[in-house]
Formats: C-alpha cells, structure tokens, sequence
C-alpha cells in the first residue's frame, strides 16, 4: 500500500479497523445531521442518502451493507470520508477516525484461509501497523462504476 503522501488513515467500523491510502481522501467532515439527505438512497448500490458537500449532493455509502456488519452509531453521529471516484467525489460513512499511521509502518499480511473461503473477503487484503491487523478498504469495491448491483 503505497502512499504519496506518506501516510495511511486507520477508522473503525462496527469495531473493525480499517486502513485507508490518504490519497483517496478529499476531506474528513463530522457533524453529518444537517447534511445528510436519506430520502435520496439507492441501498441497491449501498447508498444510504445523498450528502451536501460544498453545495453539492453526493452519495453516502454505508459499506455495513455490503460487508454484512452492524454498528451501532447513527447516521447523523458517523464521520464522512469524501473520497476521489471516477464518477465524481463520494462519502463513505464511518464510525471514527482512530489515527494517521505511516504507510512506511505498514506490512501486509496473510489473510487466514477462513476469510478465504467466502467470496466477499476471499481478495480482502490486510496490513499489520505494530503488529495489530488492519483491513485494507479499498474504495472500487463499494462504489463506482466497477459496482455489481443485484
């Protein structure tokens, strides 16, 4: 995991830790309750409600969805992760942003072959920051044009 910008974003979700190259990311906004608009959801696609984002409606992901997790945080009260797509910016909502690590501190590991045998996580990458695994989120597989819609 490659960073030009020399460090890696680690959040939570449903209490698992996520890493996430910072060139991805366009900005960090919390305090989601005045901006979110769910009457404006595809759940199809996992979007959750349409985001206002320098005037602006993007979509809100909510990547529980898809990964079959529950967390317990409202939707108001998560953090949004406006992310660069190849259609435009989007938002990825997350519990909480735990820390910046530095992509150099960052060694990949073997997945256990019991994530192997599901489809969903069978090319789920995972990093070790000291030692502590962290699932790569990888942005392509929750929204964009690359989106397998059931």
């Amino acid at each position: 995991m490659a960073s030009t910008t020399g460090k890696v974003l680690v959040f939570s979700l449903a209490e698992i830790r996520f890493v996430l190259d910072l060139d991805h990311v366009v900005e960090v906004l919390e305090q989601l309750e005045p901006r979110l608009d769910p009457s404006r959801s595809d759940l199809r696609q996992g979007i959750v409600a349409a985001l206002d984002f320098r005037h602006t409606a993007i979509p809100a992901v909510d990547p529980t969805l898809k990964l079959g997790l529950v967390s317990a945080t409202r939707y108001a009260e998560k953090v949004a992760l406006v992310l660069r797509g190849s259609e435009g910016n989007w938002a990825v909502l997350i519990d909480q942003i735990e820390g910046l690590v530095p992509a150099a501190a960052m060694v990949r590991a073997t997945l256990p072959a019991l994530f192997k045998v599901t489809p969903e996580y069978s090319e789920t990458q995972v990093m070790l920051a000291d030692g502590v695994p962290l699932v790569v989120f990888e942005p392509e597989r929750f929204y964009g044009i690359n989106q397998d819609v059931a």
